[in-house]
């Protein structure tokens, strides 16, 4: 299947550079957190528009979906936060883009990295069935077909119950940090 677009697709590692430079200094960003964020980012731009956010292969990793170009672009920082000098000057992507990828840093962003694999890697997910089949990559038309195409943040997630316990439990928690 061709997918078209009227704007020419946006390479997968400036957009994982547009990430850490507008959010970096917000979420707690690894290498596979980001990794995962540019595929959500991606996924979002088939549901909204049909087409692919990039062209730039996504392929099984062995944890959930990455994209080889920003997998090896940022794995040196290990299980560290990735933070590059010149990615704080990225320079925003065209008003489509910085929407989706706004939208899904909002709503995927705040979960850990757990999170966001367990959504990543459900059974019924493009990441699982190419896994599955012993397949390495995952196709445009893969990722059509999926359940992640209709899949929603889960609100039982363990970000959202440290939330909960901070709100709930504000005051206990600030007489903890004292102790």
């Amino acid at each position: 299947m061709i997918h078209s677009t009227t704007a020419a697709p946006i390479p997968a590692l400036r957009i994982a550079r547009r990430i850490v430079a507008a959010y970096g200094g917000t979420y707690f960003l690894t290498n596979l957190k980001l990794n995962l964020l540019v595929y959500w980012c991606q996924v979002a731009a088939l549901r909204r528009t049909g087409a692919p956010l990039f062209a730039d292969e996504v392929t099984v990793g062995e944890c959930g979906p990455i994209v080889p170009h920003v997998w090896e672009a940022y794995e040196h920082f290990g299980l560290r936060t990735v933070r590059e000098r010149d990615e704080w000057q990225e320079e925003p992507l065209n008003d489509d883009a910085e929407a989706i990828v706004a939208h899904v840093v909002g709503e995927y962003a705040p979960l850990t990295v757990v999170d966001l694999l367990t959504l990543s890697s459900a059974d019924d997910g493009v990441w699982s069935r190419a896994h599955a089949r012993g397949s390495g990559d995952i196709g445009i038309d893969d990722i059509l077909i999926s359940a992640d195409m209709r899949r929603a943040v889960p609100t039982h997630t363990l970000a959202h119950c440290v939330a909960d316990v901070t709100r709930e439990y504000a005051n206990a928690l600030r007489l903890l940090e004292r102790s």
